[in-house]
């Protein structure tokens, strides 16, 4: 049963990421292999230690939230940045 449990788990976490991934492509023409790899550098490779972290602390709305809020700062950063080239 536990393994049961744990595959129901591993199985939403990758639909909540393959969410994401989505919204990714749709809203910045990226995708999650991408944004993995420029959050890597900046947080030095704690993105999948964060969502585990984020999914144990919060369960899936939390994880999802999350990465709402991902979402948010980079739509802040890409505006920034247009500012900047446009002026």
């Amino acid at each position: 049963m536990t393994h049961q449990v744990l595959d129901m788990n591993e199985a939403l976490v990758a639909k909540i990421l393959y969410d994401f991934d989505g919204q990714l492509q749709a809203r910045f023409s990226s995708s999650l292999f991408q944004f993995i790899l420029a959050t890597d550098e900046i947080s030095e490779g704690m993105f999948h230690e964060t969502v585990r972290q984020v999914w144990h602390d919060a369960g899936p709305l939390g994880l999802r939230s999350y990465l709402k809020r991902e979402l948010v700062l980079l739509e802040d950063s890409q505006s920034r940045t247009h500012k900047k080239l446009s002026s």
